[in-house]
């Protein structure tokens, strides 16, 4: 009995303390980006942006194509939760704007998700 006893305790302690590890929550993937806002398939297509751009920018953004943020690390598609962010942007297109989110990156496309504005 001792033999099996030992094992079985060792076994149920690593249990309870791998249960006393908090599980991940989403505020633990959450990050700050800030940067300039673009429309993407102008950026994309031939490097559009800034305030010379702008006008045409928030005509592509209020028409919903897709939206991003230019920042010191990379450029990104901004999305709502689960949803465009486009009636948001258009108004800001060309402007420098800090957001949260989830961000992700697959195939090297980056991407904040459930994106929400930072009010200044």
């Amino acid at each position: 009995m001792k033999t099996t006893a030992r094992p079985l305790l060792l076994g149920t302690a690593a249990f309870l303390g791998l249960a006393l590890v908090p599980p991940a929550t989403a505020a633990d993937d959450v990050s700050t980006r800030t940067g300039e806002v673009v429309d993407l398939v102008c950026y994309l297509d031939h490097g559009a942006s800034g305030e010379a751009h702008s006008a045409c920018a928030k005509k592509c953004i209020a028409s919903g194509l897709p939206v991003g943020l230019k920042t010191a690390d990379g450029t990104y598609l901004l999305v709502g939760a689960h949803k465009p962010m486009n009636n948001e942007l258009a108004a800001l297109a060309a402007q420098t704007i800090t957001v949260t989110g989830k961000v992700v990156e697959k195939d090297g496309i980056k991407m904040i998700e459930n994106a929400e504005i930072v009010k200044k």
